[in-house]
This record gives C-alpha cells, structure tokens and sequence, in this order.
C-alpha cells in the first residue's frame, strides 16, 4: 500500500484512555506507516553509516545474544545479526514485523521474530540476552511513568547478569528547549513527509504528515500519536532504582551527552 492508497486520518485516544488502548493505537500508528517506513527512515543508505558504531558496540559489551525491543522494520536486528550477534526482535506491530523477516531472507541473515510490546515478554525469556536494544524513540510512547519503570524492568529482567541495556532517544531537553514544531521533511514517492510536534501540558503530539507534491489542493494525510517525553534524569533514575548502573551519551558513538545540543540521548546500563 503506497500512500496515495491511504484515504483515512487516524489518531491516537486521549492520554487518559486504558493502557491497553494506547498501546492499540499506537500499533495503528505504526501500521499505516509500515508500508513507506523504510524510505521515510533512509533503511537502504544507513549500513555503512551505523555499522561502525554497532560492531563498537557488540565488541565493548561482549553482545552475542541480543534482543531489538521496538526493532521497527528490522534495521537494527540486521545490523547486528551481520555482526555476527544472535537476534531476537520485537515489535508491536504484525506489519512491522514481517517486513523485518522479509529483510531477514533478503540480507540472508536468521532472526527470530515476535509480535508485542515491552510488558508482552514472554517469562521464560527472563536472563536470556547478552545486550538489549531500545533504540529509535521507542520510550516515549510510554504515556506514565509506571509504565515506564514497568517496562523497563522487564527489559532488564532479560539480561543475563553481566549483560547491557542500550537505549536510544530523542534528547528531549534539547527539543523542549528550542519547541521546534517541524523535525524534518523529506520526498518519498512523490510526496513531501513532514514530521511535526506540537506542545501542549500534557506533552507532545507527533504527526507523521503527507503531502502529494505538486498538486494544488491535494489532500494531506496526518498520522497522530501522543508522545510522554523522556528526560535522562528520570531514565536514569529509574535504572538505578532497578539496580542498575548508566552512562548518559548524545549519540550511539557514545560521544559524551550535552542537554541543550545532543541531537540524540543514548543511555547504557548495566546491573551494579
């Protein structure tokens, strides 16, 4: 499905809707991405780029089995798996998930699969990875912070003792600072994606928005979730709470974390 095939405007309940609810809608945002996510997100140019910095990874924590929490359509999971990593990946999204087996089969690279969110882990995975992976804004759309400690204790419940949690985020300090309301844009397909935030008390609205280029009057097609932002004083804090030790870095380079001007948060932990 291209996105001149997509009719609808959908948009995520309240904030105060039911864990559950959110979590629905949430998998709905994804869904209707999917089908144009690699070529918003730049899948095909970005090996060269972050494998570096993944086998950096892999080498400094010892990482041979290794779960990608939120993996998206695979990105992540491929790279690591090429580095010779053992790789489990995660997604709350059906659709997101078999375009990461499908990009399994074409990179020729075996990774095992399995559709849910962070609470879904099944129990007996419990002590099982080496590394997880949380990258790529996966956090944020944990709309309290209960849901947040809870997550990230399941996350933490599957390291084995000397493993690593890795996660990756927007550095939200930086972006409630400047309240930018347009990230970024590029074309895919003939249409300009734009992605937007808007501010209010409660935190961010993000929209993913289409416009077809050059037609006057063409419709835009919005894609809308609720985000929480996620400072590193709370991850950090959390973390600790479970037992765990961090580093804070700006970038998956692990160059060190500065506030205002990190585009990235990366947080490392391990259990003390």
């Amino acid at each position: 499905m291209s996105i001149s095939d997509r009719q609808e405007v959908r948009a995520m309940p309240a904030h105060d809707e039911s864990p559950s609810t959110r979590t629905a809608a949430v998998r709905e945002f994804y869904e209707a991405l999917a089908p144009n996510y690699d070529a918003m997100t730049g899948f095909a140019n970005r090996f060269e780029r972050e494998r570096p910095a993944f086998r950096a990874l892999v080498e400094r924590y010892d990482v041979k089995r290794a779960l990608d929490a939120g993996c998206g359509s695979g990105f992540h999971s491929i790279v690591l798996a090429q580095l010779g990593v053992d790789v489990t990946a995660l997604d709350l999204s059906q659709e997101m998930i078999r375009r990461t087996e499908e990009h399994a089969r074409l990179h020729r690279v075996g990774i095992r699969t399995f559709v849910g969110g962070f609470h879904e882990i099944p129990a007996d995975w419990r002590e099982t990875f080496d590394g997880v992976f949380v990258m790529g804004n996966s956090l944020p759309h944990l709309l309290s912070q209960q849901e947040l400690e809870e997550s990230l204790a399941r996350l933490m419940s599957v390291l084995r003792r000397s493993g690593t949690l890795v996660i990756q985020c927007l550095n939200y300090a930086r972006i409630l600072n400047r309240k930018d309301h347009i990230l970024n844009a590029k074309e895919v397909d003939g249409f300009l994606i734009t992605r937007e935030y808007e501010y209010d008390s409660e935190g961010i609205l993000f929209s993913i928005v289409s416009r077809e280029v050059g037609t006057p009057g063409a419709v835009e097609i919005r894609e809308t979730v609720r985000l929480r932002p996620v400072l590193q004083e709370e991850l950090a804090g959390v973390l600790s709470r479970l037992g765990a030790k961090t580093e804070s870095f700006g970038n998956i380079q692990l160059d060190p974390y500065q506030p205002l001007t990190s585009t990235d948060l990366v947080i490392v932990a391990s259990r003390k």
